[in-house]
């Protein structure tokens, strides 16, 4: 049985928590939306993310599996100007879900549409954000 730890050495890429707010849509199975009576953008809360995917909270039991469309800001306070914020629309895939109570489902995703510019601004957010250890 492995802890906690070695699944954190696992990742190829560092997780940063952090707390934004962004809107998701389901683009796959299409059946998934009309068994769950969703129609256009769900609001979520991001956890974590990372240069590969990002951790969210949301009230919907999604599977494994499913391909969402991601619009999300990155502010980043380190910055200045209009470099502060990012507006970004990625694609990506649901890697897994976790029942909590009383707050909906912690859904791991991973990145599969995400353009360059985007991988950079996330990466480097990131990199400027990690906790000093």
């Amino acid at each position: 049985m492995e802890d906690a730890s070695s699944n954190q050495n696992r990742r190829q890429f560092q997780r940063l928590d952090t707390t934004f707010t962004l809107t998701y849509r389901i683009e796959k199975p299409l059946a998934l939306s009309i068994e769950l009576g969703i129609s256009g953008d769900i609001d979520a809360l991001m956890l974590n993310l990372s240069d590969s995917g990002m951790a969210i909270i949301t009230r919907h039991n999604l599977p494994a599996g499913t391909q969402l469309s991601l619009k999300l800001n990155i502010i980043d306070l380190r910055l200045q100007g209009d470099e502060r914020c990012k507006r970004m629309e990625i694609g990506g895939e649901i890697v897994s879900n976790v029942s909590l109570p009383e707050l909906g489902h912690k859904i791991g995703i991973r990145f599969n549409l995400i353009s360059e510019a985007n991988k950079l601004i996330i990466s480097n957010y990131v990199k400027r954000n990690k906790p000093l250890v």
